[in-house]
């Protein structure tokens, strides 16, 4: 009878263990990972905690934080939990997860931790102009003004969001460290629904200052409407949808004290309101051309002392000549139909004048920079 040899013995047994796993069970394919990793510090708040399973399946995902289980949801057929409310600041986390693979194999359990930054301070959105609902005219930019000036535009700036429901060319363009504005190309197309989001909340936005909470605002853009004032032929012509619909004998400022050439945008409505010369840079209270008297239905379209207004005073010489410290003057029909008319954001588009609109002559100045300028205004702007 033939004998098997030790070595032919010893062969025969790794075969028999590899035929019948005697080294255990095949390894998972699953595996599972966050996205915050293990033991990280002073991590900004501003994204939900993402737990994720690879080639397989979460089973279980437990996270807490000061005893309490923090909330999330499944997605992508159980391949993602996201965390459903925000994380909270200087606080530390535990996260437990495990996932299945196709095989029905359990992973290895994730077990990790992590602690949120305390800010050195916040900041939040102040207000947003449009305001939230508003209808406004196609030339309105969207204004965000913060309540601290903001250290690192550009962490700011890629948290902030125009979404207009008709495709729209623009830009954002910050006016100061508490001011970022962003306007269409060209005008708005009437109709668009327009959603602003400054998804701000734990972003740090320079030197350990984080946001304090995010901000959403809607609104729509009116009709079409448009108006243009001719200093040299003293008429105020309103257009709606391109078409002219009414023309006014105006009249305008006068050789010193020109109306500003350029577009104008129309931002406030006074029933009545009190001007004064010197609240602009006028004549002072003694100076000859001193003005202070209470207007009716004026219509702001600077911040430099400029008003589309009723003026019963220079009637007479209303599409004559030109008298006015700046302000375009009509008579009280007219003035009065245009009050009534006229959406806050439609253009104002004075021509003819010898001294033009600039950046510091108005609380709207967008449309006075150029479009290739405007862009160069980005914190995330890249020269091409």
């Amino acid at each position: 009878m033939r004998v098997a040899t030790a070595w032919q013995v010893a062969i025969g047994g790794v075969l028999a263990c590899a035929l019948t796993s005697c080294f255990g069970p095949t390894p998972s394919e699953a595996r599972v990972s966050a996205s915050i990793p293990d033991r990280a510090a002073q991590v900004a708040p501003s994204d939900p905690l993402v737990v994720t399973a690879h080639q397989g399946t979460l089973t279980s995902v437990t996270v807490t934080a000061n005893g309490a289980r923090v909330p999330g949801a499944l997605e992508r057929g159980g391949s993602r939990w996201s965390s459903t409310v925000p994380l909270a600041f200087g606080t530390t986390y535990h996260v437990q997860a495990q996932a299945h693979d196709a095989d029905q194999r359990p992973s290895m359990p994730l077990n990790s931790t992590f602690s949120t930054a305390t800010p050195v301070d916040t900041v939040a959105v102040d207000r947003t102009r449009p305001t939230d609902g508003d209808t406004v005219g196609i030339a309105m930019p969207v204004s965000i003004y913060f309540n601290k000036p903001v250290t690192d535009r550009a962490a700011v700036e890629r948290r902030l969001s125009v979404e207009p429901s008709v495709p729209t060319e623009g830009s954002f363009h910050w006016m100061s460290d508490e001011q970022v504005n962003w306007r269409p190309k060209e005008y708005w197309k009437p109709g668009t629904n327009v959603r602003v989001r400054a998804r701000l909340y734990g972003v740090d936005t320079g030197g350990g200052v984080m946001g304090s909470a995010d901000h959403e605002t809607n609104f729509v853009i009116g009709r079409d409407q448009r108006a243009v004032g001719d200093v040299n032929t003293h008429t105020f012509t309103v257009f709606q949808d391109g078409q002219p619909i009414k023309e006014f004998p105006a009249s305008y400022g006068r050789s010193i004290y020109p109306t500003q050439y350029g577009i104008h945008v129309a931002f406030e409505k006074h029933t009545s309101v009190r001007m004064r010369s010197d609240s602009w840079g006028g004549p002072q209270k003694g100076q000859p051309g001193y003005y202070d008297e209470v207007l009716p239905h004026a219509v702001r379209i600077s911040n430099n002392g400029e008003f589309v207004h009723v003026n019963p005073a220079t009637v007479g010489v209303q599409g004559e000549a030109n008298v006015s410290h700046g302000c375009i003057n009509l008579s009280p029909t007219n003035g009065k139909w245009y009050f009534d008319f006229v959406q806050m954001g439609d253009p104002v588009e004075i021509i003819g004048s010898s001294r033009p609109l600039t950046p510091a002559d108005g609380d709207i100045p967008d449309w006075t920079i150029p479009y290739d300028e405007y862009v160069r205004g980005s914190a995330l702007f890249q020269p091409r």
